[in-house]
This record gives structure tokens, C-alpha cells and sequence, in this order.
């Protein structure tokens, strides 16, 4: 899932993969920093709950969490 948004500076508009909520990069338009917006908590459907996985599927899942990099660093910018 990408966000989409834009520079609060010169109102490029950037996207991005989500995991990259949070992050702070800089904008490849004006070279201002740009604070990534994170992603609202999905609200939970009241009308369907979710079907439950068949329990060969259960055994495979894995959950991986994104952890991002330590305040003060940006990834690298390609232009």
C-alpha cells in the first residue's frame, strides 16, 4: 500500500511505500524535510468478520515488524 501526499513546503506531490510511515525524507523537488504522514488504524469491519484461514495456512503465517531507523538518519534519495 502506498501514501500518498505532499510537501508542506512547495506542495510536491510524493509517494510513497507504506513502510515508510513516519519517516522523515527530503524533497526531491525544493530539499526541504518532509514528515511521512503514518497511516490511520484500519477501523474494524462490523458487518463481515474475517474468515478464518485453513489451518495449513495458519502454520505458515509469519508476522514481521518494521522497525525504522534511528531518528536523525534518511534513507538515501535517488534523483
Amino acid at each position: 500500500m502506498d501514501i500518498s501526499f505532499s510537501c508542506q513546503a512547495c506542495g510536491q506531490h510524493l509517494v510513497i511505500d507504506a513502510a515508510g510511515a513516519g519517516l522523515v525524507i527530503e524533497c526531491p523537488n525544493c530539499g526541504k524535510d518532509v514528515n511521512i504522514p503514518k497511516l490511520p488504524d484500519p477501523q474494524p469491519n462490523s458487518e463481515s468478520p474475517p474468515s478464518p484461514a485453513p489451518e495449513e495456512q495458519k502454520e505458515r503465517t509469519v508476522a514481521l515488524k518494521w522497525t525504522p531507523p534511528p531518528s536523525g538518519t534518511r534513507p538515501p534519495i535517488k534523483k
